[in-house]
């Protein structure tokens, strides 16, 4: 492995699943929950990359329903909605479209990139995964941390590296 220099188009996944800007929470939950993925690019015409949305955007950061009150009554959890408040904030977040959650600065890189830098850059900024855009913004691939790893497996037993 220490001769051969890995470029992302080498070892990118090219059929990235993708979502548009309209697409609900409601479907990136269940596509999370239908796929093995962290994060999805957003897409628009000719596949430019508009965004991405991780499984962090989802839980942690930007999709948090609104979270009722509660107080203790001999030992159980009484929770205090408000008339319909939890339901309503619930239904609002379900319906919210890919567009307004996503992370509009998105890390790239292009499919010359070598596997060096990109390693750095996802270490460096804790990244999951790194969309490969050439022309401008158009993706072309997606790599992942198991990508990386799978090159890594495999460059041991790979007598040309």
């Amino acid at each position: 492995m220490a001769d051969k220099i890995y470029r992302a188009k080498d070892f990118m996944t090219k059929y990235v699943l993708t979502v548009t800007s309209d697409t609900t929470i409601q479907e990136l939950v269940r596509l999370f929950v239908r796929h093995p993925v962290s994060a999805v690019p957003v897409t628009g015409e000719d596949n430019e990359l508009l965004g991405i949305i991780s499984e962090g955007d989802l839980l942690y950061k930007k999709a948090r329903p609104y979270i009722p009150q509660y107080f203790d009554v001999l030992g159980a959890s009484i929770y205090y909605y408000g008339y319909g408040k939890y339901e309503e904030s619930f239904r609002k977040l379900l319906a919210t479209k890919a567009s307004e959650i996503m992370t509009k600065d998105v890390r790239c890189v292009t499919p010359e990139t070598d596997m060096e830098t990109i390693t750095t850059l996802m270490i460096d900024e804790h990244l999951k995964s790194v969309p490969v855009i050439d022309k401008p913004k158009r993706l072309v691939g997606i790599i992942t941390r198991h990508d990386i790893l799978s090159v890594i497996a495999t460059a041991d037993q790979d007598p040309e590296a």
